[in-house]
């Protein structure tokens, strides 16, 4: 029960909100690491918190140690980043993306913990650090409270009253969520957070509303669920953007020296392992297969790339990265007429996507349409009048034409 949260607010996980801070630097502990709570309220039963920063996961040990497969240890060893922290009844594990929280919380579920029973939190919760829990749980309350002249969220058994506060070994209140949150809603992640790279595991994006970089915390969740298996196929393939980011001047230079490690990045490592997701668990996932289309067009092996690209749309029609990288793959291979359909049904499901009608002209004209690809490249510059590409397109427009 939460002191801030009402039954008719519950969410699930996939409708909290997105974080938009990047956490501490944290490591797992055990009790070692509480703070001390000063209160003048009855504590008759006194008890442990667990801090709640971004989502958390409050997980109950004696589920845990009755259900989970493996037991304690088991669930231990299955903890994916370095946010845990223990008391006597709650594990707590957080994390910043509500697709990671489903990913984790597929794992527990997987293991024999069960999320939730007629409208209720049963075995575990999911609690966002200003809502509290996305789901009513009569065994679990939360509230904001003030330790040590720090306001932090926190959870703890409904019948106790907390004297102490379990912390993630090496947390500090300077700098955490706690100090400063800053939220943005999970739904608008695609029209506000553009994505830019990876850096030390961290995915960084570009957040358009408030011009500055958004640092989010992406963990390695094991499991062969569907949720389990997108959180790496999303950490592969924002690998992969940002390699072929770094190669594109390298290959200007022809700096052999530095491609080769990307290249050894790419070949012998990130294809193995993602060739073994399309094989197995994600052999049904367009998303496996448009990433495995990815490193292998940036490959140059565009036959494969090809099929794989065709597979990912196949499985989910109308996804424009997905029309986008295969009319690019068709077109590097003079498959013109192959990628026309493509390009067309790109700029139906994207018409203000300047580079999809940037492709349709590129295709129209490789096909000798010219009325339409001149009006689809005008139209292009005029949906981004800075778009490199679609300027060097519309000014050498009648030279292609030429050359046929």
């Amino acid at each position: 029960m939460s002191d801030d949260h009402t039954k008719d607010d519950a969410l699930t996980p996939s409708q909290s909100q997105f974080l938009t801070r990047r956490s501490a630097a944290l490591v797992r502990r055990g009790l070692s690491d509480v703070l001390t709570l000063q209160s003048t309220e009855s504590s008759y039963n006194p008890g442990v918190a667990v801090l709640v920063e971004a989502f958390s996961v409050v997980v109950r040990r004696d589920a845990v140690e009755e259900r989970f497969a493996g037991g304690w240890q088991a669930f231990l060893d299955k903890v994916p980043n370095r946010t845990l922290c223990i008391a006597p009844e709650f594990a707590r594990v957080g994390f910043m993306s509500p697709a990671d929280v489903e990913a984790y919380t597929s794992t527990l579920e997987a293991g024999g913990l069960l999320f939730r029973k007629d409208g209720q939190a049963m075995d575990f919760a999911v609690v966002d650090q200003v809502r509290g829990s996305t789901l009513p749980a009569p065994w679990l309350k939360f509230a904001k409270i003030v330790a040590g002249g720090m306001k932090i969220s926190a959870c703890w058994p409904a019948e106790q009253t907390p004297k102490k506060i379990a912390i993630p070994d090496g947390w500090k209140y300077e700098g955490s969520l706690s100090a400063k949150p800053e939220f943005a809603a999970a739904n608008t992640i695609g029209e506000r957070l553009k994505f830019l790279r990876r850096e030390n595991g961290l995915d960084v994006y570009l957040d358009l509303h408030a011009g500055k970089e958004v640092f989010i915390g992406r963990p390695n969740i094991q499991g062969e669920s569907e949720p389990a298996i997108s959180t790496r196929l999303e950490t592969i393939c924002h690998e992969v953007l940002d390699i072929d980011e770094k190669m594109q001047p390298l290959k200007t230079l022809q700096d052999e020296q530095g491609l080769a490690p990307l290249f050894h990045r790419l070949n012998s490592e990130l294809l193995p392992a993602i060739r073994e997701i399309v094989e197995d668990g994600g052999s049904q996932m367009a998303f496996a297969h448009f990433t495995f289309g990815l490193i292998l067009r940036i490959l140059h092996r565009l036959d494969e790339a090809e099929r794989a690209f065709r597979k990912a749309n196949e499985l989910q029609p109308g996804v424009i990265n997905t029309l986008l990288e295969l009319v690019r793959c068709l077109g590097e291979q003079d498959k013109h007429l192959d990628a026309l359909p493509f390009a067309r049904e790109a700029v139906r499901v994207g018409p203000v996507n300047a580079g999809a009608w940037g492709n349709l002209a590129m295709c129209l004209i490789s096909c000798g349409e010219r009325e339409e690809a001149r009006k689809a490249i005008d139209y292009a510059i005029e949906l981004d009048p800075q778009d490199s590409i679609n300027h060097y397109i519309q000014d050498n427009f009648e030279d292609y034409f030429k050359k046929r």
